[in-house]
């Protein structure tokens, strides 16, 4: 045997007494990770998530969004997903194309969070929703959803990491925590399950993705909206009804769907234990 190879035996004999468990794997006593070295980014719902996260349509609003089936029967979604809908106006589709309606709408516009109990029931296997309060920075996440312009039949995957928690401020004053996530959130994505992949549990909903603007832009977009200026055209609502929108007006909702397209890869959704809470508050655990 060469000189070189018998220093290479040497080198591996001694890395193999030193360190005994190193041919037995990742043992989590051992290397602690975020998740698991064998876990693909679907993670082991993955089979579950694309027979069990919806599309779902505000049809008076012309509005789209994304839930998921709950062990209770309901569809959890995003509260502004259904705001200002009735629950005959809002839709949830199935992977086979099938659509069923809602009978009634529960929510929580602070927490933004909603449970659609459907017309009929639902077929399938639910997503387990997380029993823990806080969930390691760094973990490795997914969602399943449907975000604009794409209009296959089957949720679509994004992949990220959990990158922190802050607070963001709503409609009544109120400030309300959120998980930052670094992943691909579109409009669409809001209402989606946001699952921690190394247990397959659900810690979150998708609520927004960051797209910053100056506030001095935001208060001129407004201003657009409400001006009634240029020429004027007649409008017909995805409920049939009529109205009228200006030049002003219009250029308005052009920018701001430019402004939806803004993609940071940067997203929030609610916490773990604002789902929870939810849930338990409207006996919808089980």
């Amino acid at each position: 045997m060469s000189s070189h190879r018998k220093k290479l035996c040497f080198i591996l004999l001694v890395v193999f007494i030193s360190f005994p468990n190193i041919s037995k794997g990742t043992d989590s006593n051992e290397l602690t990770v975020s998740a698991p070295l064998y876990t693909d980014s679907a993670g082991f719902v993955g089979n579950i998530a694309v027979k069990s996260v919806f599309r779902i349509i505000c049809s008076n609003k012309n509005r789209m969004g994304t839930g998921f089936l709950h062990k209770s029967g309901n569809i959890l979604t995003a509260a502004h997903v259904v705001s200002e809908c009735e629950p005959n106006d809002v839709l949830i589709i199935l992977p086979q194309g099938l659509q069923i309606n809602v009978l009634k709408i529960i929510k929580d516009d602070d927490m933004d969070i909603a449970a659609l109990i459907p017309s009929k029931k639902i077929i399938g296997d639910s997503l387990p929703i997380t029993a823990k309060t806080e969930i390691p920075i760094g973990s490795q996440v997914s969602t399943w959803g449907f975000p604009a312009g794409y209009t296959g039949i089957y949720p679509m995957l994004s992949v990220g990491y959990l990158s922190g928690q802050d607070g963001v401020k709503t409609d009544s004053g109120k400030i309300v925590g959120r998980l930052v996530v670094n992943a691909a959130f579109n409009s669409g994505n809001s209402g989606g399950p946001l699952i921690d992949v190394d247990s397959g549990s659900v810690i979150g909903i998708v609520s927004s993705k960051l797209a910053p603007i100056p506030q001095s832009i935001e208060k001129s977009l407004e201003a657009l909206s409400k001006v009634e200026f240029g020429v004027t055209w007649e409008t017909t609502a995805p409920d049939g009804s009529k109205g009228k929108i200006s030049q002003s007006q219009l250029l308005e909702k052009i920018l701001q769907y430019l402004r939806s397209q803004t993609q940071l890869v940067v997203g929030r959704a609610v916490l773990p234990s604002q789902l929870n809470n939810f849930l338990k508050n409207n006996n919808l655990e089980n």
